[in-house]
């Protein structure tokens, strides 16, 4: 179920444009696919042997067998079917469309996600393509482009560059290892696409669109169709993931119903010449009939009237719906199929917590499915995914849309004296006074780094809990830099002022020994051995800068960063054993009580109260007016 914004004269539809003569400088072969060949080489070996396809009514059906079907090629699915081929498990992943997105949705990466794509080495990559470095990321709200509009307020936000020089001069652990970056996510799919392509381990097809899925036994059995051809395609795997969008089929099929619903900003997506619009209008606005270019120009010169320019080309043009709402569950019962992305969890702008929620569910599923898939994590791994990543995304939607609120707030300012916004009088002046301050203390977006960088998965069943302390604080404002299990640990630069501890983690787990003999590491060691568990150790007797920011001499890192146990304050009094605690952290033995209970204690909220901007809960196949990357 959805809830709905229609309260307060607000606008429950937006009308979103992108213009320019190119998107970002992408080759528009990249936006164009250049992978259906595979599809020829497919329907000739079918028809020339015949044992893996047989004649069908319209067509072929062509048998595929896979360890992993990803159904769904948006950030969500490309993200881990890099994961999964990261790791040596080969996938295959189905994308409905025939090219990439030329929807004008994402604009930041967050500095959590692009420490992921480091761990994906694709973060330099990313930046070669985006904003380039030298780009602040100020925020700027005024009265229009036209004759008289003038700047009211302005947030001051870092570029790549100032931030590089921070995060050195300040080696305090409340700073992330990477800085943003601001890349359009049409210009991202487009990158990532080849690459995906180019993927040994990764079994790409653009224009499948999966139309149903069985579990069984020993899987799940799922039926495609060629968008182009009408030919079937059935695959055999052992898991499903759901990638697919606000409008995921494979949600649809499981079942599993939606809690929350539905809720004009421009936005250099490149620097150069690729813009955003969006601007509200009416529900029952015809939107098809709206003139783009008189929009821009309408939008551009605000209360003084339009403010034409020369728009090379119109990209796209579209109405779609703001939309919060979270899956009461993210795994099938069986635990063969998952979700992830937008299928699992839908935000809007504010914020930017949407793509950036799924890159982490992405990161975090992919690490866990293939601990299972390589053979040694076990079956609480898998069931983590959910108890893990579901809270985050409640708390993550739902200050977006308190950032909503606040916005809603200041258009609705604007909206009952916008005549007076460009006078020079005392009240105009006033009025744009109390504008500014109001703009200037609601800068949450981009700076509440509590909600980026400081989740924790306190109570996950493959985390062990700290007895010998309390919970540090937690805010959505600031990063507390703390190795509490279940958190992201502080990034800190090494005594070189040159390689982060970040550096020095394995790719899949790591024990962090700080004591003066390695005894933990070579404990660990053994213990990983045994249980055929990579583990990379990593001692550091003499870092004591780094060992008093990590409180502790031995931390076990996960590989997605995340502590999964610490030793206690005093070493002397340990009397556990190291094989118990990787037994827990792999997914070997645990509990799932804790956990279980948080994750309904946020659906609970949710189901009483609604996400902030929304009014109450609706079904969410009532909401009208959405776009077609939200069916």
């Amino acid at each position: 179920m959805c809830s709905d914004r229609e309260a307060d004269g607000m606008y429950v539809q937006e009308l979103s444009l992108a213009f320019t003569r190119t998107i970002a400088g992408i080759n528009r072969e990249l936006v164009s696919d250049i992978g259906f060949h595979l599809y020829d080489v497919m329907r000739l070996r079918a028809r020339a042997f015949g044992p893996r396809g047989r004649t069908a009514g319209i067509g072929i059906v062509l048998h595929h067998e896979t360890r992993v079907l990803i159904v769904g090629g948006g950030p969500a699915g490309l993200i881990l079917s890099l994961q999964l081929a990261r790791h040596g498990i080969n996938n295959m992943l189905v994308e409905r469309n025939l090219d990439t997105t030329k929807w004008p949705k994402m604009d930041l990466t967050n500095c959590r996600s692009m420490e992921l794509f480091r761990r994906l080495r694709i973060s330099e990559g990313l930046r070669e393509i985006g904003v380039p470095p030298e780009y602040s990321f100020d925020v700027i709200f005024s009265t229009g482009l036209a004759e008289g509009g003038e700047e009211i307020a302005r947030w001051k936000l870092d570029s790549v560059n100032a931030w590089r020089k921070r995060i050195k001069s300040q080696n305090n652990g409340t700073l992330p290892r990477e800085p943003y970056q601001r890349c359009s996510q049409a210009v991202l799919k487009a990158w990532l696409k080849p690459r995906i392509q180019a993927q040994k381990l990764i079994n790409a097809h653009f224009g499948l669109k999966c139309k149903s899925l069985t579990e069984t036994d020993n899987g799940v059995e799922s039926t495609l169709t060629d968008v182009r051809t009408g030919e079937q395609h059935v695959v055999q795997s052992k898991y499903v993931m759901g990638c697919d969008g606000a409008g995921s089929h494979v949600r649809r099929s499981l079942g599993i119903n939606l809690l929350g619903g539905p809720v004009a900003f421009l936005i250099a997506q490149d620097e150069v010449n690729t813009w955003t619009l969006h601007t509200p209008i009416p529900i029952d606005a015809d939107w098809e009939k709206i003139d783009p270019q008189e929009t821009v120009y309408n939008a551009l010169g605000g209360p003084s009237g339009p403010w034409p320019i020369k728009i090379d080309e119109i990209l796209v043009k579209s109405t779609w719906r703001p939309n919060i709402c979270i899956a009461e569950r993210y795994i099938s019962p069986s635990g063969r199929v998952f979700l992830a992305g937008d299928s699992a969890h839908q935000n809007i702008p504010t914020g930017g917590y949407g793509m950036n929620t799924a890159v982490g569910d992405s990161f975090d599923l992919g690490w866990k499915l293939a601990a299972v898939l390589n053979g040694y994590g076990g079956e609480l791994l898998l069931k983590s995914y959910e108890l893990e990543r579901l809270p985050v995304a409640v708390r993550n939607i739902n200050h977006s849309g308190t950032l909503w609120q606040r916005w809603a707030r200041i258009w609705s300012s604007c909206a009952q004296v916008r005549p007076d916004i460009l006078s020079q009088s005392k009240l105009g002046k006033a009025f744009k006074a109390e504008l500014a301050h109001s703009f200037l203390t609601n800068d949450g977006e981009n700076q509440d780094h509590g909600i980026e960088m400081g989740y924790r998965y306190n109570a996950s069943p493959v985390v062990v809990g700290d007895s010998d302390a309390s919970e540090p604080e937690w805010n959505f404002r600031h990063y507390v830099p703390s190795t509490w299990p279940g958190a992201r640990p502080p990034h800190v630069f090494l005594a070189d002022g040159e390689t982060s501890i970040f550096d020095l983690f394995g790719q899949e787990y790591t024990i962090v020994d700080f004591s003066k003999d390695g005894k933990w590491a070579y404990e660990f060691g053994k213990a990983a051995e045994r249980l055929c568990v990579p583990l990379e150790k990593v001692h550091l007797p003499t870092e004591k800068h780094v060992r008093d920011l990590w409180e502790r001499d031995a931390v076990l890192i996960r590989p997605d960063d995340h502590v999964a146990w610490r030793s206690p304050r005093d070493h002397t009094k340990f009397e556990g054993d190291v094989g118990d605690i990787l037994e827990i952290a792999v997914g070997l033995k645990g509990n799932l009580e804790a956990g279980v209970q948080i994750r309904e204690r946020a659906l609970d909220e949710v189901r009483q109260k609604g996400f902030a901007g929304t009014v109450g809960n609706v079904n969410q196949d009532n909401v009208a007016m959405k776009a077609g990357f939200q069916k």
